[in-house]
């Protein structure tokens, strides 16, 4: 496929998992730097923070010519499973927001590490590190999850699952379905650390659920590019989309990232009607769908 095909399909794509500064963890973009490099390139991004929400960031940003979408992740910096960060989050909140659950804070990532935040992560060495088995991690069951799911339907946000296990991950699609949820992305299962089997990936589509593959798990992560592939192909392209879970200060930008993925998925046997369902079409009615 020719490489401007490629580029004029990244500028009307939405990559909703884009990592932002400032945070503990060194990030390459400020939303200002953000906006200067990529408006143009790409149409719309989700900010990511680990550690506090993203829509205070984006509040004065509300008309330019890069859709910025805020969100909110449930570790511990924000009172983990907490409804109320989740409604105050929405009170700044231009556009649909959304509502990851943990990440770092989550008890099955948390159990499969040994620091909190990785040492290599971070450039400042003055910060004070805890070690993995000294923080409280987050477990989500029915009970504990049950008044984060009303407040994402109530704040008409979107579900992601974050880092939890696939099996808490199972439990939470279903419970959210029955709750009338209809917005949620599966965070990359394909991650080793979550390692969703591919059975399981296409009965939460059933669900109505967007099942996400990250260019990071390539290009950070070392999974070979068929294995995502081979996923895509399996659930369907109707059921997943594409984001780059970039901003790294050593990463390429979001519109650079996509178009690497699509390239490599490409030579891979995907479709450009496939990338164009899942840069395109399915998370722009994830964000702006009624």
């Amino acid at each position: 496929m020719k490489n401007n095909k490629i580029i004029n399909l990244i500028r009307k794509a939405y990559d909703l998992h884009v990592h932002i500064g400032p945070e503990i963890i060194p990030r390459k973009y400020t939303v200002n730097s953000l906006l200067q490099n990529e408006a143009g390139n790409i149409a719309g991004v989700a900010l990511k923070n680990h550690f506090y929400p993203t829509t205070p960031l984006i509040a004065k940003n509300k008309r330019t010519p890069l859709k910025l979408f805020g969100s909110i992740v449930l570790n511990n910096f924000v009172g983990g499973l907490n409804p109320d960060a989740i409604y105050a989050m929405s009170l700044l909140a231009s556009r649909r927001c959304i509502v990851w659950f943990p990440t770092i804070s989550a008890n099955q990532f948390l159990k499969n590490s040994t620091w909190e935040i990785a040492p290599e992560w971070i450039k400042n060495k003055k910060i004070p590190l805890r070690k993995a088995a000294t923080v409280s991690g987050i477990t989500v069951t029915d009970t504990s999850a049950i008044d984060v799911l009303r407040a994402i339907k109530k704040t008409d946000s979107v579900l992601a699952t974050g880092h939890i296990s696939w099996q808490e991950s199972k439990l939470l699609v279903t419970q959210a379905t029955k709750l009338g949820i209809r917005r949620v992305i599966v965070t990359h299962p394909i991650y080793q650390r979550i390692n969703m089997p591919i059975t399981v990936q296409k009965k939460l589509a059933a669900f109505g659920a967007f099942i996400e593959q990250s260019y990071s798990m390539f290009s950070i992560d070392g999974i070979p590019v068929s294995n995502i592939a081979r996923q895509i192909q399996e659930v369907g392209a109707n059921n997943c989309i594409m984001t780059s879970d970039v901003g790294q200060t050593f990463s390429k930008s979001p519109s650079q990232a996509l178009a690497a993925f699509a390239t490599s998925l490409c030579k891979e046997g995907i479709t450009y009607k496939e990338l164009e369902i899942m840069l395109v079409r399915n998370p722009k009615t994830i964000m702006e769908g009624r």
